[in-house]
């Protein structure tokens, strides 16, 4: 049935691959650990893009609001908030905060700070000036925060990593610099962008002193390379392993594997207004035509699980569903019903290069396919080189790996930027009004479990209408010395350095 061997003819799978480094080196100091991260300074530290998130990884940033290992909302630099009327939100700030360089952590500060945000020349998700209408300072402690429209959301997104709080000095000419301006456990040292950066601890942190004295942290986009530094002993700690790795990982001595179900879908997308997608039938039949059980087990070697929808089948609003789609008769049928010849149809399906298994997904998805008659051409390019495009509604399909808890810690936020119809990250390019009236709903739901039911409706939709097929519920796995304690995964992939990490 299905099997790997199903589809083991069409992958080439490179299990590791060379990186050259340089600009940061190994300290010598036994209380630093070595850490590789996947993701590199793109943007410099521009609020909006995942720099944001590194800051929050490398013990820098903090936000009004934190969300734990458990997903639920905490204190931070604010230590109380209250909804003073249906549009406005005040934050409490914690006394005696002081900024990295020495600034204090007052109302005017934060406003200063999520001000430059919203005036950012890219806007952030989680406080867009569409969603936000002003911040102020209320007295030297408190902070308000006034939105357009009612929303209970706020609380959520200040947790975000781009609601980050810098000190004045941070901010100048348009640009971020969180060099010193933080007011995290640790103090961002030295930075190439390319290469990695160095941190050391910040002896004042308001939360305590941190165990570690610091670290020096590679950037790697590469999966297979950031594999080998831990197997080669160059790393303590490394970011995102591979699935197809885990299982040799797991088997060589002084390596601990910590897994995560993540809440992150690899997913299909298809452009909705372009030809054929435009057609329910034809997206309906694409579905129903890609084996996502098979890409599972061939790809990934059963280290994830096949997706049913856009969420976790754990989350409180995931899919009652417990049946795949996949079904080729249903597929061929539902060709014939749309009156298109599936063997007429040339598409490409774009796999970025930085999630190193794209390629083979993509191979796999070729053949099936290619099964009903679809010649599929794959273009393999960086993310960043295509996304333009792509939210310009200029491709066939992609590849994407999404978070759906990004920017808030419920999925209000991606469900309204990925399918709203003016939805900022809308790549399906899906507009629907009725869906639209219940993605602006969730805002103004105070109840929990309505909201809940409410994204399963959503979702429900999205699913029903094939606007994107979902293809894995994603695994996170972090690799790490074991002598490295108090490690933890983080569900929203925002902390990694924390003031409780510690070695032996």
């Amino acid at each position: 049935m299905r099997t790997r061997n199903k589809y083991i003819n069409i992958l080439a799978i490179a299990l590791f691959g060379a990186t050259t480094l340089g600009g940061t080196a190994n300290s010598a100091d036994p209380n630093t650990i070595r850490i590789v991260d996947y993701w590199n300074v793109r943007t410099d530290w521009l609020m909006s893009s995942d720099d944001s998130n590194l800051g929050t990884r490398a013990g820098c940033f903090e936000g009004l609001t934190s969300t734990d290992y458990e997903n639920k909302l905490q204190p931070s630099l604010s230590t109380s908030w209250a909804q003073t009327t249906p549009t406005s939100w005040d934050f409490t700030l914690r006394a005696n905060v002081k900024f990295q360089d020495g600034q204090p952590l007052n109302a005017a500060n934060v406003a200063n700070a999520l001000n430059n945000l919203l005036t950012a020349s890219v806007p952030a998700r989680a406080f867009s000036p569409k969603q936000i209408k002003s911040v102020e300072p209320v007295s030297d402690n408190v902070v308000r925060v006034t939105t357009h429209e009612p929303s209970v959301m706020v609380p959520l997104q200040m947790a975000s990593a781009a609601t980050s709080i810098l000190s004045p000095a941070g901010y100048k000419d348009g640009k971020v610099n969180p060099m010193g301006t933080c007011t995290g456990p640790f103090i961002i040292t030295e930075v190439d962008p390319r290469q990695g950066m160095i941190v050391k601890r910040n002896d004042d942190y308001w939360g305590g002193k941190p165990k570690l004295d610091g670290a020096e942290i590679k950037f790697i986009p590469d999966a297979n390379s950031r594999a080998l530094q831990i197997r080669t002993g160059e790393a303590d700690l490394i970011r995102l392993v591979p699935p197809l790795v885990v299982g040799s990982l797991k088997d060589t001595p002084g390596i601990k594997i910590e897994a995560l179900n993540a809440p992150r879908i690899t997913m299909m997308l298809m452009n909705n207004k372009r030809a054929p997608f435009d057609n329910l039938k034809v997206r309906q039949a694409i579905q129903a035509a890609i084996d996502t059980a098979g890409i599972a087990d061939a790809i990934y070697e059963g280290a994830v699980k096949p997706a049913i929808g856009p969420f976790v089948p754990s989350d409180p609003w995931a899919l009652k569903e417990t049946s795949l789609p996949y079904d080729l008769e249903k597929a061929k049928a539902l060709f014939e019903e749309a009156g298109v010849k599936p063997e007429t149809l040339k598409l490409e399906l774009i796999a970025y290069t930085s999630r190193t298994e794209f390629k083979d997904v993509a191979a796999v998805i070729q053949e099936q396919l290619g099964a009903l008659g679809i010649q599929i051409r794959i273009k393999a390019a960086e993310y960043n080189a295509v996304e333009r495009d792509v939210l310009s509604g200029n491709y066939d399909m992609m590849l994407l790996s999404r978070g759906y808890l990004v920017d808030a810690a419920e999925p209000a936020s991606y469900l309204n930027a990925d399918y709203s119809c003016d939805g900022s990250f809308n790549m399906s390019h899906y507009c629907s009004p009725a869906t639209d009236a219940k993605l602006k709903e969730m805002y103004r739901l105070a109840d929990p479990s309505a909201r809940a039911a409410l994204y399963r409706e959503v979702a429900q939709t999205i699913q029903d209408e094939a606007v994107t097929v979902f293809l894995v519920n994603e695994t996170a796995y972090d690799a790490y010395n074991p002598k490295i304690k108090n490690y933890r995964t983080h569900p929203l992939n925002y902390y990694t350095l924390t003031p409780t990490l510690s070695l032996d």
